[in-house]
């Protein structure tokens, strides 16, 4: 008599994307692993580093592209935004050691005119993230615990990148230095030691 498995184990488009832009800002030494035992909350996908087997492991977070708003694109300039509403232990509590933000922004071939939609990634450490949630977020409440909004804004022409939801209050905050590379040079020296 068999015996039948579910396939539960597929990686989400978003956690895939990310797999593939790891693949190409990580040493040849550094393997992607995705865990399959569904008892690890929390995280996505492992880097590991098959020399030292040092290990970091990530939480995927995507958001659909967004079209910007006109008054955006006049604020912020090139670029779009990602619209993230997570739980605040998500954040708070947090079992993995990285968060990777994927934003999908719509950008706009010089020689072509046309208009596609290229992912950029803001890579921080969950502790960092804890931390700057805690000083720049507002925390809203839902019937089922407290919720963060992160609206981020990534302008690929200017290698800015920001969040935005608290504007209103005085609380624009850059994360600039988690965007893309900058974002991968920290864990690749984590991954080294």
């Amino acid at each position: 008599m068999g015996k039948a498995y579910k396939n539960f184990w597929s990686l989400n488009v978003d956690e895939a994307v990310v797999t593939g832009i790891l693949r190409d800002e990580t040493s040849r030494n550094i393997e992607v692993l995705m865990p399959i035992n569904a008892q690890m909350k929390g995280i996505d996908l492992v880097l590991m580093n098959i020399e030292s087997k040092k290990t970091i492991s990530i939480q995927v977070k995507g958001s659909k592209a967004y079209e910007p708003k006109k008054m955006e694109s006049e604020e912020f300039g090139d670029g779009s935004g990602g619209w993230f509403f997570l739980h605040k232990d998500v954040i708070q509590e947090a079992t993995a050691d990285y968060f990777i933000f994927l934003i999908y922004v719509i950008e706009q071939s010089i020689k072509t005119g046309r208009r596609y939609l290229q992912p950029h990634t803001i890579t921080i450490p969950a502790k960092e993230m804890g931390k700057l949630s805690m000083e720049h977020k507002a925390l809203h409440e839902t019937s089922g615990g407290g919720r963060y909004s992160y609206y981020l804004w990534v302008n690929p022409k200017k290698k800015k990148a920001f969040d935005f939801r608290e504007k209103k209050q005085g609380h624009l905050y850059d994360l600039s230095e988690y965007l893309d590379k900058k974002g991968f040079e920290k864990m690749n020296e984590e991954l080294k030691k």
